[in-house]
């Protein structure tokens, strides 16, 4: 099992950011992963890349429908030129609300854009290494390389970037199997990932010519950890409430029998605001999150362990969570597992050897 990491870009300093990093590398973990949340992702993985040596930086998410496959092909090999090749591209749709309110367009028929998306970018990337590559005309993205190329070709990098593609429903998952390196969820238990992952994801990379064991599948786990277990379990009962208000995870909590729960949550939080979060249920929290005192924290780890090969601990960071909350939560997740993560390696080492 790989072991990861957010950093609570939220809430934080923007100058934090690649101190956290740097923090999570010395702890031995796997990957750290920031999101787009008004900051940009890409720039916030830059400033970590000069701070860290060994750990991979992965932007957990970033909107692909608000910017250009060359723009975000351009960005992400940024990262990785930095970083010496450590970078991993966590790519979704975007949230449909801010595409329409911010961004001056929308998110309709999500599957086909993306398909081509993922096939531009890649286009970019080869434009970039080469100075050449093919054109594309497709429904929603064209890709046309001018008969000169002025300026030449980036830096020496990578030639593909591992793409992790954010997916909830079946098709969206199919299309991670068949393109991309990974699979990035949230909110997902073991019993939404061997129920309503494994197959679709299976599906699309045989399609490709690929078989499962080709995907990384990744997710993000909640996780809230503490001495003080009352003080974790309000972190947890925040984000999770938070996550579980929104659209997209009716398909899990559908799956678990908790939408009286899940609607409760909304409930609460159309009538009391973001106080309203506080009363997320006890169950939805041991469902979707990994919370409590460390030994707590540690033990609920395992149910995830031959089931999600890549696990993202995830750090509470949505409002009324604090700064410095968030900040003692990022360095408890470090402590409380740092260890877990150091057996990792040491069995993983033992058995390629």
């Amino acid at each position: 099992m790989r072991i990861g990491i957010t950093i609570p870009s939220r809430t934080i300093k923007f100058e934090q950011v690649a101190e956290l990093a740097s923090h999570a590398d010395a702890a031995g973990f796997d990957s750290v992963w920031d999101y787009e949340v008004y900051r940009n992702p890409f720039t916030m993985l830059c400033t970590a890349a000069t701070t860290t040596s060994r750990i991979q930086l992965g932007t957990g998410l970033a909107a692909a429908f608000s910017r250009s496959p060359f723009e975000a092909a351009n960005a992400a090999a940024d990262v990785d030129e930095l970083s010496e090749g450590r970078m991993l591209l966590g790519i979704g749709t975007g949230v449909p609300e801010f595409l329409e309110a911010f961004h001056s367009t929308d998110g309709t028929k999500p599957l086909a854009r993306m398909r081509e998306y993922l096939h531009v970018l890649r286009l970019s990337w080869e434009y970039l290494q080469t100075g050449a590559a093919d054109t594309f005309e497709g429904t929603f993205y064209r890709f046309a390389p001018p008969p000169i190329n002025p300026w030449g070709v980036r830096p020496a990098g990578r030639e593909r970037i591992p793409v992790y593609l954010a997916a909830m429903r079946p098709k969206m998952m199919e299309l991670a199997g068949e393109t991309a390196e990974g699979w990035l969820g949230y909110l997902a238990t073991p019993k939404f990932i061997e129920e309503r992952v494994v197959e679709p994801i299976a599906v699309g990379a045989a399609r490709a010519g690929r078989s499962l064991s080709d995907i990384d599948i990744a997710a993000d786990v909640i996780c809230s950890v503490s001495p003080d277990r009352e003080a974790a379990m309000r972190l947890a009962r925040i984000n999770v409430g938070f996550y579980v208000t929104h659209p997209v995870s009716d398909v899990v909590c559908a799956l678990h029998g908790v939408t009286d729960e899940q609607n409760a949550v909304r409930h609460n939080l159309m009538t009391e605001g973001l106080a309203g979060l506080e009363k997320t249920s006890e169950k939805l929290v041991e469902l979707f999150s990994i919370s409590g005192t460390p030994e707590e924290a540690r033990q609920q780890l395992d149910q995830y362990r031959g089931v999600l090969p890549h696990v993202i601990l995830h750090t509470p960071y949505v409002p009324p969570i604090r700064a410095d909350e968030s900040l003692d939560a990022f360095a408890n997740i470090l402590d409380a597992f740092g260890g877990v993560v150091a057996a990792e390696h040491t069995t993983g080492a033992a058995a390629s050897s």
